[in-house]
């Protein structure tokens, strides 16, 4: 699953721009991911695959309990949504809703950099490299797991926040997400609801319809 979900400023200096070990960043970073209780911004999504490349444009919330959000624009016009336990991917086009519950979804995905506690996440993603680029701290994340969705993730870091996200996955499709005015601030719980419009087709199952 796509996901989801950076201005990034021009790279000029590249005075700063060794690469360091992990443990000279890991807790810089890790200090990072724990400081997104809450996680919210406009992107713009670039999917290349096959010499082919689709721009997408959305919006994510999500927090540190698995609940998130990601609402898709014109022409997508896709709903991805968690509660915490079941997953909602509606498709207003097609007036289709796939339910499942979330089990290891957070951890299969990029997702989950912003959905999962960052303890959890050190299970999941070695550090391969830091490096400071004149404001920007950029880091190389590989999956522990043999087998994953995906392959890299590389973040793009600046006054503690999460600017860049781009990955590779195992269909060999490179995803650059890049946030607009990323924010901290708290979201309120219902703001992850997602109901369902009335006539829409139920695909899959679910744990809770009410």
């Amino acid at each position: 699953m796509q996901f989801i979900y950076s201005c990034l400023l021009v790279m000029s200096i590249l005075v700063a721009n060794s690469i360091f070990s992990d443990s000279q960043y890991e807790e810089e970073l890790y200090d990072v991911l724990s400081s997104h209780k809450f996680f919210s911004a406009f992107f713009e999504q670039k999917t290349t695959a096959n010499e082919l490349e689709r721009k997408i444009q959305g919006e994510i919330i999500a927090d540190r309990s698995g609940r998130f959000k990601i609402t898709y624009f014109d022409p997508f016009n896709e709903v991805i949504s968690s509660d915490g336990k079941d997953v909602y991917r509606y498709d207003s086009e097609l007036e289709q809703a796939e339910v499942q519950p979330l089990d290891d979804l957070l951890k299969e995905t990029p997702i989950g950099l912003f959905s999962l506690e960052t303890e959890e996440l050190k299970k999941i993603f070695l550090l391969d490299w830091c490096k400071k680029m004149g404001s920007i701290m950029k880091c190389k994340l590989s999956p522990i797991k043999e087998v994953s969705f995906i392959r890299e993730v590389i973040l793009d870091i600046r006054n503690k926040l999460i600017y860049k996200l781009e990955y590779k996955d195992t269909f060999d499709q490179n995803i650059s997400i890049n946030f607009k005015n990323p924010s901290l601030k708290e979201i309120p719980k219902n703001e992850f609801r997602f109901i369902i419009p009335k006539g829409t087709d139920i695909v899959g199952a679910k744990n809770n319809l009410e």
